[in-house]
């Protein structure tokens, strides 16, 4: 039996000791020793606990962020990097080479997963690549953190004919899927909070708040006595608790100031209120909490609004010029790429705008028309060498334009021109930028949709158009990571074959090029993924086309000489495997 096989069947010896890359502080020159990975002891592992060989491991941006700020990253805060390092690395795939006794009955030597970074165990984030050691690493210890957590098993089965680098792959993917699942209430939260402002409004609360779908608690500001009385008659109809702000300046309010429980799930603003207002309560939003405006008047200016908490705390703001207030809950479209529609992608050269761009192009029901921007030449010309013949097969025109070669006016007068004079039914935004997003966000389409993908910290305000929110329903979604359910739905269309994540990977090295890739990641040197065997050693960074030279066995196996396949990942493995 050949060095593949038995790698596969995973029938090699655990050695005692491994490869592994610790991070003890902030920068890349806290990364390893000397630039290297360490030789350490293969951990020991537990009776409810399962060693793993980890395969593949994808690198992040945000594996980079971890290296900029090191202890100050959100996620490691109060950690002493210096006598406790972080092992990176959270988009992997894992074999099991290990079983505690208590598991015998539930996994076994040569079963394969992918991680769900995401871990929640008993409310408390333990995040894979940060909290728990990750896949920058021979072989880690999966606890029973993972394996018992909130949502269940954080480990996702992989059939054994899957490869290793689609695998991994499925982690970013499933952020990207995530993106275009993004959903808010149909109405209030039943047993939340609701902040009700209504100085002068003809609106009728009994469409809304109902016995069986009723908050616990209404909070009134500024509310009419005919409302007042409503709110009266529904408090004995449904039992919740009725508090009115005395003498509160709304305006001035700020969102550290307030505690998760103090937060509101629903904003309702009925009728005329003051721009300044909008923008004080809305600092309050709960996660995932939704601004209501109900039949606002234009309002004299745009808003200042946080733009940072829609993408990581999944803000909404909504709104309809009825009086009824139930309207601006029901949407006529999802999140997903509006069908026949034109779309927008926004920094589309790099990894993740490629893999909306491929998404997109291979849609079942995709846009006729696709506007790619980068100021990136080199990465948005790769765009159009990917996907433009696929575009064209499927009578989609794709196109690509570079605000840095066309300069501001004629770029504009271009965007223009490509959605056809009315704007964009989706905007998608891979650039962390306010002005960019700010700018963009004028060529939405009535009824389009902005979707801010890339993350930008919470407290990034940008000026937003509420009016068009309300009299043309635009909106403004975000989101961050995926769910388990996100990344089962990714890795099952992947083993349908229905999704290539190969189609993503642009560069590959062995263990000891980590560090060189993650500096090309944040540098944005390839246009697609980059990815690490932890087994393979001494392979230098490597970008795909330079497989022609150095691994020609290889190099032929990818599909249309650029899209990596299964059948080059099993002729680098056969060459190149570390069997240990």
């Amino acid at each position: 039996m050949s060095a593949l096989e038995n790698y596969k069947a995973a029938r090699h010896p655990v050695p005692g000791t491994m490869l592994r890359w610790h991070l003890y502080g902030a920068g890349l020159e806290n990364l390893g020793r000397d630039g290297r990975p360490e030789e350490v002891e293969v951990p020991q592992y537990g009776p409810n606990e399962l060693l793993v060989r980890q395969d593949a491991c994808g690198l992040c941006f945000s594996d980079t962020k971890v290296i900029a700020l090191g202890a100050n990253h959100p996620r490691l805060t109060g950690r002493d990097l210096a006598r406790d390092p972080v092992v990176l690395g959270h988009e992997v795939a894992v074999t099991v080479v290990g079983v505690g006794e208590n598991l015998r009955d539930r996994f076994k030597v040569g079963d394969r997963f992918v991680v769900q970074a995401d871990v929640f165990y008993q409310g408390v984030s333990m995040a894979y690549g940060y909290v728990i050691p990750g896949g920058l690493a021979e072989y880690s210890v999966i606890p029973q953190e993972i394996i018992e957590g909130d949502e269940g098993c954080y480990l996702l089965p992989v059939r054994p004919e899957t490869g290793y680098v689609e695998s991994a792959l499925t982690e970013p993917w499933a952020c990207v899927v995530s993106a275009y699942a993004q959903a808010h209430r149909e109405g209030i939260k039943p047993g939340g909070r609701m902040l009700v402002i209504a100085p002068d409004s003809d609106s009728d609360l009994r469409t809304l708040i109902q016995p069986g779908c009723a908050p616990a608690v209404v909070v009134e500001w500024y509310v009419q006595e005919r409302l007042h009385q409503q709110l009266l008659q529904l408090q004995s109809q449904c039992g919740f608790r009725l508090e009115r702000l005395e003498n509160v300046d709304v305006t001035a309010w700020q969102a550290e100031q307030f505690t998760p429980e103090q937060r509101f799930d629903d904003i309702l603003i009925l009728g005329a209120v003051a721009p300044e207002i909008i923008e004080g309560v809305s600092r309050a939003l709960a996660n995932h909490g939704i601004v209501n405006l109900t039949g606002t008047p234009p309002l004299p200016r745009k808003l200042s609004l946080d733009i940072g908490r829609i993408h990581y705390n999944w803000h909404h703001y909504l709104g309809t010029p009825s009086s009824n207030p139930v309207d601006a809950y029901r949407e006529t479209r999802t999140a997903d790429l509006l069908p026949g529609g034109v779309a927008w992608f926004i920094g589309a050269g790099g990894p993740m705008g490629q893999m909306h761009v491929q998404r997109a192009v291979q849609h079942a029901a995709p846009p006729r028309k696709i506007v790619c921007t980068d100021v990136d030449a080199a990465r948005l010309q790769s765009v159009a060498d990917r996907f433009g013949r696929l575009a064209q097969e499927r009578g989609i025109a794709l196109h690509t334009l570079n605000p840095a070669e066309t300069g501001p006016e004629p770029f504009d007068a271009a965007l223009y021109r490509l959605s056809d004079g009315r704007g964009f039914d989706d905007i998608v935004s891979m650039v962390p930028v306010p002005a960019v997003n700010e700018q963009a966000a004028g060529y939405l389409a009535p009824g389009g949709w902005f979707n801010i993908f890339a993350g930008v910290a919470r407290g990034t305000l940008c000026l937003l158009d509420v009016n068009r929110i309300v009299r043309e329903r635009v909106r403004f979604i975000g989101s961050s990571g995926s769910s388990l359910a996100d990344m089962r739905e990714t890795l099952e269309r992947v083993e349908r074959g229905e999704l290539s994540t190969n189609a993503s990977l642009a560069a590959i090295g062995g263990m000891e090029a980590a560090a060189e890739g993650l500096r090309a990641v944040k540098e944005g040197r390839f246009p697609g993924k980059t990815l690490i065997f932890p087994h393979i050693h001494n392979l230098p960074l490597t970008p795909l086309p330079e497989l022609k030279e150095r691994f020609p066995t290889v190099y032929a196996r990818l599909q249309d000489g650029q899209f990596w396949t299964r059948e080059a990942e099993e002729e680098l493995l056969r060459l190149l495997l570390d069997p240990a």
